[in-house]
C-alpha cells in the first residue's frame, strides 16, 4: 500500500521576476504530473537529492519520515524548468501534513502561507534573492493561477482565449534558478508591472489581442532588464518570423529553460514543423492544462 502525490508541472507564463518582489504572476499548470510514492519502510529516499529543499526537509523531520520509504517520478525526465524541485518539496510537505490529517483533500490543510514558510526554510540560505515561491502556489492550486504574495491573492482560471492557443517549448538549454538569484542584483519593476497589468486585464476581459499585447510587452521588459539569455534571444527571434506565431518569449530563470509560444488557434502548424527541424522539444501546450496537488491511494 502506498499514497501517491502527483503535482503539475509548471511554467511562468509571465510574472517570473516581478513574483520575487511578491508582485503578480501567472503560472501554468501542465500535464504530465510529477509523482511522489510514499509507503511504508525505512527511510529509504530515491530519486530526491539530499540538498534540495525537498531532502533538506525530510532531514529536518527525520524522525517522522524514518518510517517511509519514498521514491519519485520526474514526468520530464530531467529537463529544467517545469518544476521539478518544488513538486517534489510539495510533496514531503504535504505527506509530513498527512501525519495530522489523513484525509485525500490534502488542499483544505494547505495555508499557502505556512507552506511559504516552511519552503523559504529549506529552500533559501540567505544569500542573494530568495525564491518568490508563486509555482509552488500555484502546483498547489492547479490550471491556471493569478499569484501576488503582497497582497495575498490567489485566484483559480481557465484558458479563456477560443482563438488563440499556446505551446511550451524546451530550449535543450538549463539554468540552475538557485544559482542565478545569488547573484541577483535588487531591480525596477515598473516596465515588468505595466506589461503584466496588460495580460491580467486580458483574461478579465476575455479579449486575446490584449493577452497578446501584454505577452509582447512583458518579453521586451524582460530583455530591456537582460533577463533573457543569449540563445533564448536568437531563438526567438526566429520563432517570431514563422507564420502563424503571435508573440513568444523565454519563460523563468533567464528564460532559459522553457520559450512560450502564442499562435492562433489551429496555426502552429509551420512552428511545428521549425521545431522538428531544428530538433526542439514540445512539452506542453494549452490543452493539457493540469489540476493541482492531488493525492491517491493510502497507508
Amino acid at each position: 500500500m502506498s499514497l501517491v502525490f502527483s503535482v503539475p508541472g509548471k511554467t511562468f507564463l509571465a510574472g517570473e521576476y516581478l513574483a520575487l518582489a511578491g508582485g503578480p504572476t501567472l503560472v501554468f499548470l501542465s500535464q504530465p504530473c510529477f509523482e511522489t510514492e510514499v509507503s511504508k519502510g525505512v527511510g529509504n529516499v530515491v530519486g530526491l537529492h539530499p540538498e534540495s529543499p525537498a531532502g533538506i526537509f525530510i532531514s529536518k523531520h527525520r524522525d517522522y519520515f524514518k518510517n517511509f520509504d519514498i521514491q519519485f517520478r520526474d514526468a520530464y525526465a530531467g529537463k529544467g524548468g517545469f518544476g521539478a524541485s518544488t513538486a517534489q518539496f510539495l510533496s514531503v510537505y504535504a505527506m509530513w501534513l498527512h501525519k495530522e490529517a489523513h484525509q485525500q483533500d490534502m488542499e483544505k490543510y494547505l495555508d499557502f502561507k505556512h507552506l511559504l514558510e516552511a519552503y523559504y526554510d529549506v529552500a533559501w540560505n540567505g544569500q542573494g534573492q530568495r525564491p518568490s515561491g508563486a509555482d509552488l502556489v500555484g502546483q498547489l492550486k492547479g490550471s491556471l493561477t493569478f499569484f501576488e504574495k503582497r497582497q495575498g491573492l490567489i485566484s483559480v482560471t481557465s484558458w479563456p482565449f477560443a482563438d488563440l492557443e499556446f505551446h511550451l517549448l524546451h530550449t535543450g538549454n538549463k539554468l540552475a534558478t538557485h544559482e542565478h538569484l545569488r547573484t541577483l542584483p535588487v531591480f525596477p519593476t515598473q516596465g515588468l508591472e505595466s506589461a503584466f497589468a496588460l495580460i491580467r486585464e486580458s483574461f478579465d476581459k476575455q479579449q486575446s489581442d490584449l493577452f497578446v499585447e501584454g505577452i509582447k510587452s512583458y518579453a521586451q521588459e524582460l530583455q530591456k532588464l537582460n533577463f533573457t539569455c543569449e540563445p533564448t534571444l536568437k531563438l526567438l527571434s526566429e520563432i517570431r518570423q514563422i507564420p502563424g506565431v503571435q508573440a513568444a518569449k523565454g519563460c523563468g530563470a533567464l528564460g532559459a529553460d522553457v520559450v512560450l509560444v502564442v499562435t492562433a488557434q489551429g496555426e502552429a502548424q509551420e512552428f511545428t514543423n521549425y521545431c522538428e527541424g531544428k530538433g526542439l522539444s514540445l512539452l506542453s501546450s494549452s490543452d493539457k492544462i493540469s489540476l493541482g496537488l492531488q493525492v491517491r491511494g493510502s497507508l
